[in-house]
């Protein structure tokens, strides 16, 4: 009876340790999971960013692409503003070269 009562409390020490060893491994699961949802939610999070971003990137290259196609008539455009400045302003000289050598000031 006696080796039957030690019997039982080997086994049952043995069982105890299992279960502690489950209960800490349990722990070690939950924290390991708990980091894998925060990990989760940082990747989604980043993931929504980068679409955002690349959403702007792709605004900006049709308004890159749209001015690209419009800066050769921009430039044109601006050259005819800036020779009729000049243009203008050899008038006025011309006017005022003529007023001072005709002495009608």
């Amino acid at each position: 009876m006696a080796d039957d009562n030690d019997s039982l409390r080997v086994e049952i020490g043995f069982i105890r340790r299992n279960l502690e060893e489950v209960h800490s491994t349990m722990t070690k699961v939950a924290a390991a999971l708990e980091r894998l949802t925060r990990l989760e939610e940082r990747h989604a999070h980043t993931a929504t960013a980068l679409e955002r971003a690349f959403n702007a990137i792709s605004k900006l290259e049709a308004r890159v692409a749209s001015m690209e196609r419009h800066q050769p008539m921009q430039k044109l455009t601006t050259n005819w503003v800036i020779n009729g400045v000049w243009a203008a302003a050899g008038v006025v000289g011309a006017m005022i070269i003529n007023k001072i050598l005709t002495g009608t000031v």
